[in-house]
């Protein structure tokens, strides 16, 4: 398998259910996937819904921000380059029997937790949002966009 087939089998509103700051995106709010995770992290923006009811109470419970940089760094080297660290996720995601977008999600997240010791259900979001932006702008910009951060 590689990155086109993957992309391939990957129904774009179906990462909505892993991150649903992906909404704005699709409006026209956000234009890159940084914007869309500053939604989804630690300290980071808060959903315009917050302030109706005063805002969060307690600790933010949104993953640190290490989680979003680690996870865009890994998807950039999986995504972008022939690495031998993702030859495995590869063969893994090119043997799903159903390959649903939900799957493959999973699958990357628990991959790439396993590689920091992270539950997959907290970097699933942030796998989808590295996902919906390449299938946005393109592998290329994607790829060069990625490189530069």
């Amino acid at each position: 398998m590689d990155t086109t087939s993957l992309l391939s089998a990957i129904e774009p509103d179906e990462l909505s259910v892993f991150a649903p700051s992906l909404s704005g995106w699709k409006r026209g709010i956000f234009h890159n996937v940084d914007q869309v995770a500053e939604f989804m992290v630690q300290g980071g923006a808060q959903s315009p819904t917050a302030s109706a009811t005063g805002g969060p109470a307690g600790p933010d419970p949104r993953p640190d921000r290490k989680y979003w940089d680690f996870v865009k760094q890994e998807m950039h080297v999986f995504l972008c380059k022939d690495d031998k660290r993702y030859k495995d996720l590869w063969k893994s995601i090119d043997a799903l029997q159903k390959k649903s977008t939900t799957a493959i999600v999973g699958l990357i997240a628990a991959y790439l937790g396993g590689l920091i010791s992270a539950p997959a259900t907290l970097l699933a979001g942030f796998v989808a949002v590295c996902l919906y932006g390449m299938l946005k702008i393109g592998k290329e910009a994607y790829c060069q966009q990625a490189a530069q951060r």
